[in-house]
Order: C-alpha cells, then sequence, then structure tokens
C-alpha cells in the first residue's frame, strides 16, 4: 500500500464531533457512530477510531475499528465503511495507510473493510488496486432493497404493490396501533424476539443486547416500534436513522392475530418516523444475496439498482423462510435491489492470515470431513467409489456403487422414508428417457447404510455439450442428523463434479416448517446451494393419515365429501383396477383433461414407460415398489369417466396422475376414485397418501392449485411445506449461463424429443 498521508492529519475526534461528521457523509451509517462503537465494547469487541482532518482542522475521513480476539487470531474490522471520498484517491490512501497502521500497532493479522460500495466491476478494480481482496467471510449482508422515502406519503405508498398498501390500511382498520417502545417494553420486545428466533430458525442476540442497544442510541438514533391490539403486542421493529439514511434492522413478531397485518403496518410507521427525522432513503437491511447478485447483473456494471418487481424471480416459488421469506416481504414496499462489494481485506500476516483461511474453510467443511486436507476433501469423496454387486466391502463413509435392484432395495429399507422416485423403477423409467441412473450408498458405522441417493445425469440436448445431475427427492438420509446430511450434500456436490455437471438438483420432501427443514436450508446456503428458478416438482403437498380404520379415514373428511362418495354410487359410479390393456383409453382421458385445465401433456409413448414399470413392480410380492390404474366407469358410458395412476413405495403412496370427462361430472365419480385410492394404498400397507400437490403459498388466492387444493382439503389431507428443489453449481459460469436459456433450452429438448 502507497503510504501518502502528507495532505492530511491523523486526529483524535471527541464523540460528538465524529457523530457530526457520520451524518453529513455522502454514505452515512449507524454501525459507524460512536453508540454502535459503544454498544459492541459491551459485548466482547474493543473499540477504535481513526480520523483524518484537513489543514483547517475539520474532519474528512475516518472509521470506527472494532476489534475481536478469537482462536489465537486478533481481526480488525471496519463494519459498514470506511468513510471516505472514494473519488479521492488521496484521501482514501491516507486513510486506508492510518487504519492498516493502528490495525498492526494492536496486533491484528487482517483488517476487514466492509465499503458501502456498490458492486461494479469499476469499484473492485479500485478496490484491487488499493492492495485489498475479496474477503471469504461477510458479516453484514451485502444484498439489500432501498426504498426512496424523499417524496410525499401519497407517492412512496403509490410506488408499493397494491397489496401492501391494503394490508397497511387494513392493520388501521382491524385496530393495530403503533406506538414508540419505552425501556418498561423491552421484556415484551424479547418475548417477540425469541419467538421469532425460535420459529423462522435464527440466533437471537440476548436481552442484554437490547436493552444495551435501546440505552446507546434511543432516541438520538433509533426507535423501538411495537404494534399492538387491544394492549397485546403483537409485532416489533428496531429503526436506526443517520443523516438522509434510515436502516430497519431488527423485527419480531407473535404468531397471534397476523391477519391483521402489524408487520405492514409497522414498517409504515417506521418510514414516517425516519422522514420526520430528514431521511431520504429507508433500507430494509438485507435480502438473499443471489438476488443482489442477480440484480448487479441486469445493471451491466451500472452503480444502481433495480426495481424489485422488475426482477425475473417467481416469488410463488420462493422458500416462506430465512431471508427468502423476508424477502418476499419486503420486495413489495417498492424499493430497488441493490448489492455492495461486501467485505475485503487486507492481509496483515500472511501466515496467520492463512489460517484464518483455513479456519474459515475448514468450518464450511462437514464436522467428519475436517480432519482431511480442503483441497483433498472432495476428490477423496469420488476416488473412494467401491463397484458393488451383491458382495461388497468398504471403508467408512466412502461411496458405494449399488448395481442391482435387489441390493438397492435392501439399501432404502434400511434408510427412513425412501421416496418412490428414488425407486430403482423410476431410475429405470428415466434411463428411458435419456438419463443416466446411478445408485450409491453412503455407508455408516458398521457397514449399515447412513444415506444413499440415486443421481441421474444427462446431457439436454446434443447441441449443448453440457451435463446437468438430478437427485429426484433424495438423498434419502435422516434430515434430523445434522452430521449426516453434511455427509450426504458433500458426496452429492463431489458426485456431480465427478460426472462432469454443470450443476446438480436436489428436492427432498423435508418440512421447511419444521427445525430439520430450516437446519436444511441453512446447510445449503452455507455450502453455496442455491433455490432453484426450476422446481421440476411440486414444492409443497399434502398427506392424508391413513392408519385410523374406515370409517374414521370418512369422519375426517368434510360432510359434503362423505355426501358425494355416497352420491357416486347410488348414481352407478364403479371402480375398478386397470391393466396395460386400458392405458391408451387412460390418456386420452388424461390428454383431454390437460387440454381442458391448460398444463402440458406429452406423448403417450412417455407416460406408457412410466405406467407399464409400476404396474408389473405390482405384481412382484417382494417389490416395495408398485402402482395402480383405477378407473371410474358407469354402465351407459363406452369410456372411463375418470381415472388415475398410483405408485408406491413401501409404507407410502402417491396420487401422481388424474384425469375426468365432462361425461357424468355431476355424479361424482373424482370423489367415490379418491375414495377408493385411499382404500387400495391401506390394503397394500400404506400408512400415508401423499396427495402430490400443493399450492407454494396457502395465502395467495391467484395460486393455480388452489381449486385442486379445496378438493384434496375436503379429504382430510395436511398441508406439508417443503424446502423445495435446490441447485448447487459445480460450475458457477456455466450455471448462469444454463439458466439464462433455459426457456430456448427447454424449445431445444422438446425438439430432440
Amino acid at each position: 500500500m502507497n503510504h501518502n498521508s502528507a495532505t492530511y492529519a491523523i486526529k483524535t475526534v471527541d464523540d460528538a464531533a465524529w457523530d457530526r461528521f457520520v451524518a453529513v457523509h455522502g454514505t452515512p451509517h449507524i454501525l459507524q457512530t460512536s453508540g454502535w462503537a459503544a454498544l459492541k465494547q459491551r459485548f466482547g469487541w474493543d473499540a477504535d477510531r481513526v480520523t483524518l482532518v484537513d489543514a483547517g482542522g475539520q474532519v474528512r475521513a475516518g472509521a470506527t475499528l472494532l476489534f475481536r480476539r478469537a482462536a489465537g487470531l486478533t481481526v480488525a474490522y471496519v463494519p459498514r465503511g470506511p468513510l471516505t471520498d472514494w473519488a479521492d484517491p488521496t484521501l482514501t490512501r491516507a486513510l486506508l495507510s492510518a487504519l492498516e497502521a493502528r490495525s498492526r500497532e494492536r496486533g491484528a493479522a487482517l483488517l476487514k473493510l466492509e465499503p458501502e460500495l456498490f458492486d461494479t466491476p469499476e469499484n473492485r478494480r479500485m478496490l484491487h488496486a488499493y492492495g485489498l481482496q475479496p474477503g471469504r467471510q461477510t458479516v453484514q449482508p451485502p444484498s439489500t432493497i432501498l426504498v426512496d422515502i424523499s417524496d410525499d406519503e401519497d407517492a412512496i405508498l403509490k410506488r408499493m404493490k397494491s397489496k401492501w398498501r391494503y394490508n397497511i390500511r387494513l392493520a388501521a382498520r382491524k385496530g393495530v396501533t403503533i406506538r414508540a417502545a419505552g425501556p418498561d417494553d423491552l421484556p415484551a420486545f424479547n418475548r417477540l424476539m425469541g419467538a421469532t428466533g425460535q420459529r423462522d430458525g435464527f440466533a437471537v442476540h440476548s436481552a442484554d443486547y437490547y436493552a444495551a442497544a435501546y440505552e446507546l442510541l434511543v432516541p438520538a438514533h433509533g426507535v423501538f416500534l411495537l404494534a399492538e391490539y387491544e394492549g397485546e403486542p403483537l409485532a416489533s421493529i428496531v429503526v436506526f436513522s443517520v443523516g438522509h439514511m434510515a436502516w430497519y434492522l431488527w423485527g419480531a413478531s407473535s404468531d397471534r392475530e397476523r391477519n391483521r397485518m402489524p408487520n405492514h403496518a409497522l414498517q409504515w410507521a417506521a418510514i414516517r418516523w425516519a422522514r420526520a427525522r430528514g431521511a431520504t432513503c429507508y433500507d430494509l437491511w438485507g435480502v438473499p444475496d443471489e438476488v443482489g447478485i442477480l440484480a448487479a447483473g441486469l445493471r451491466n456494471g451500472r452503480a444502481d439498482g433495480v426495481p424489485a418487481d422488475e426482477l425475473p424471480i417467481d416469488l410463488t416459488n420462493l422458500p416462506a423462510h430465512d431471508l427468502w421469506g423476508v424477502y418476499r416481504f419486503k420486495q413489495g414496499f417498492g424499493g430497488q435491489v441493490v448489492r455492495t462489494v461486501a467485505a475485503w481485506d487486507l492481509p496483515l500476516d500472511a501466515n496467520r492470515y492463512r489460517a484464518y483461511e483455513a479456519a474459515l474453510q475448514l468450518r464450511a467443511q462437514p464436522a467428519r470431513l475436517r480432519q482431511l486436507a480442503p483441497a483433498t476433501a472432495a476428490v477423496s469423496a469420488v476416488l473412494s467409489v467401491t463397484r458393488t454387486g451383491t458382495g461388497e466391502s468398504g471403508q467408512l463413509h466412502t461411496l458405494r456403487a449399488v448395481t442391482n435392484p435387489r441390493r438397492w432395495r435392501a439399501t432404502l429399507a434400511k434408510l427412513p422414508d425412501p421416496h418412490v422416485l428414488q425407486s430403482w423403477e423410476w431410475g429405470e423409467v428415466k434411463a428411458q428417457a435419456g438419463w443416466t441412473a446411478e445408485r450409491v450408498a453412503l455407508p455408516g458405522a458398521g457397514g449399515e447404510p447412513e444415506a444413499a441417493f440415486q443421481f441421474l445425469w444427462r446431457q439436454p440436448t446434443a447441441r449443448l455439450p453440457l451435463r446437468i445431475g438430478y437427485v429426484p427427492k433424495g438423498p434419502v438420509v435422516e434430515w434430523t442428523d445434522p452430521d449426516r446430511v453434511e455427509r450426504v450434500l458433500a458426496r452429492v456436490e463431489a458426485y456431480a463434479q465427478a460426472r462432469n455437471c454443470i450443476f446438480v438438483k436436489i428436492d427432498p420432501d423435508v418440512r421447511e416448517d419444521e427445525p430439520a427443514g430450516r437446519a436444511l436450508i441453512h446447510a445449503l446456503f452455507r455450502r453455496g446451494w442455491r433455490f432453484s428458478p426450476e422446481q421440476i416438482q411440486f414444492k409443497n403437498t399434502a398427506y392424508s393419515d391413513l392408519t385410523p380404520d374406515e370409517d374414521a379415514l370418512l369422519q375426517g373428511m368434510k360432510s359434503k365429501w362423505r355426501y358425494n362418495i355416497r352420491l357416486a354410487g347410488r348414481r352407478g359410479i364403479t371402480v375398478r383396477a386397470g391393466g396395460v390393456d386400458d392405458l391408451a383409453a387412460f390418456y386420452e382421458l388424461y390428454a383431454a383433461t390437460g387440454a381442458r385445465d391448460g398444463f402440458l401433456i406429452r406423448p403417450f409413448s412417455y407416460y406408457r414407460a412410466t405406467w407399464e414399470t409400476f404396474l408389473a413392480a405390482e405384481a412382484d410380492e417382494k417389490n416395495p415398489a408398485g402402482g395402480a390404474l383405477l378407473l371410474a366407469e358407469h354402465a351407459d358410458e363406452a369410456a372411463p369417466v375418470a381415472g388415475l395412476f398410483l405408485m408406491r413405495y413401501g409404507e407410502r403412496s402417491w396420487y401422481f396422475y388424474g384425469a375426468s370427462s365432462e361425461r357424468r361430472r355431476r355424479d361424482m365419480p373424482n370423489y367415490l376414485l379418491q375414495w377408493e385410492a385411499m382404500r387400495w394404498s391401506k390394503g397394500r400397507g400404506c400408512t400415508v397418501y401423499d396427495w402430490w400437490g400443493a399450492p407454494t403459498d396457502l395465502a395467495d388466492e391467484d395460486d393455480g392449485m388452489q381449486g385442486v387444493w379445496r378438493f384434496k382439503q375436503g379429504f382430510g389431507a395436511e398441508f406439508q411445506p417443503h424446502v423445495g428443489a435446490w441447485d448447487y453449481p459445480v460450475s458457477p459460469i456455466l450455471y448462469q449461463a444454463f439458466i439464462k436459456v433455459l426457456p430456448a433450452l427447454r424449445e431445444l429438448m422438446s425438439s430432440d424429443d
């Protein structure tokens, strides 16, 4: 680094002078104020400040510098700074030199900066020129949504989505009130924070931390806003403001009275509070970084944001939790998605910095792989595959290829809840459609399998030399065991790399509203997986518990559904099991249903392979896989009036394909058909009936699955939200290219078929 500080002097200034400088700076930030430094000092950090003044004694640049020692290393950290004029290289070099010198004096191994600079090639080149390098660890969220609040309130509301404006007004009509919380309200705030953290799966600060924040930053820079209904606290947010900027940093809510929309009302109150203090920009603080990366890419290097509603993101296919859940909420307030350059490091001690980098890399490895060198961990996971037929031997936690159906079924039988799409039969079906199916097991202690996955890969079209991988409804593992989950994810990633795939997709049936699902999503984010823009299977489903007797199952249905089941029988509808000879008639009915209801129908040959394979499996009493074609008929009709195809594996059956004609609809054949499907499943020892598909968002009346959900719900079906499909980009560059050409690629694939 070039040490040139001849024009400026390093001078200590008091807190008031420093805070005045922060407030008038072009990129002010609450994390650079003296109050924030005092807060961090109470909780394990040591705070320092470096300021540069000009010949007239005016502060021209500076930074709050935080120090923390962990694992034998001291890290110097500048949150959301430094504050400088980046267009003035003399000033900036002088400040960076002073920060480097102070950090070395304190024995730091590295200096980490998180500047408020947009993520552009120009800004990255500039930071490289100053001797900085992109950091492996980012502390604050790089991507966010900025809302322009410089206009009048009507204009701000007009830029929001109509549903958000409606909800703001609805909260007021439904009796929600908003007020600034006082010290006596902090226990209620902490209860709300605790409930939110437990529900959404994130860690919260201690009660002492929030109390200190209140003491040090309210009312000078912040406010705790509380939403109440009839005196009961429903939700709360904490907002800060410095200069022309305001930030929504923390939020909490209960599960009570959510239909009164207290969170929308809180954000609107925060915006009004910020405007009253002179703020013109409201930072919603944190969205998934994938969204920010996408926005930065769409701007082609320009230093501005993209309106959230202009991003090509399907909001109906997002997870309903973590940063994805809050993104769905935040994007409706009419802001711009932006991304900063994130964290940049200046190594101060080469050896200790390498140790720090190695520690970060190892922390991302599964617990059982930490003894391996990071550079060889992925390679060893692939090289340890053992080809297996009937006899097997292998090393603990290596992969074993399983090459016969009997052994594969035995492997799945020892694992929890395998999905029919992980069955040998499904792999055989996909092999007829251009996929290569490979089955591998991950042995655990004593040689018993602790996980397994059927890995499908293909080259989508001969015109593009790209391979993609897919583990449909897998892998099969105990999802409540985080160490096992980490091991199997590592093996899937390595296997995709060994097969030269540009990415691999998984979409396991793990509930996103339970701790295992939240832990899985955090693990996927940490490991570099991305929520997929291409959800091959339905993200969510519904199921019926088949363990009660038939009378209890009927009692669990809505009365109208029970009536319709009996009505169908009285009107002459009968249901029978069909065979291979009935498949053509069922396809004709299925094609007519697709044309009527607007869903894609492929040629008969595509479905025949599936239906014939699972009907054949059903004939084998030792096979846990099977299927049934059920047809609803009437004596006065020459062809079936409705039909469905079930697939089963072990103790679960799935309603995969359903079809009906306009004939005899008033005779309710579909109700009797579903009841007979449940009875057939129960008779085969199934304990769960999976309805295969439910709305992505139950509250979205525009969701195309709402109609079929109401039908399924009447049978007593229970909604089950899943984590959805996730992609691991083995080659991030090729993955991005693949995603961009996805519509065109689908067209090519269709022409290749």
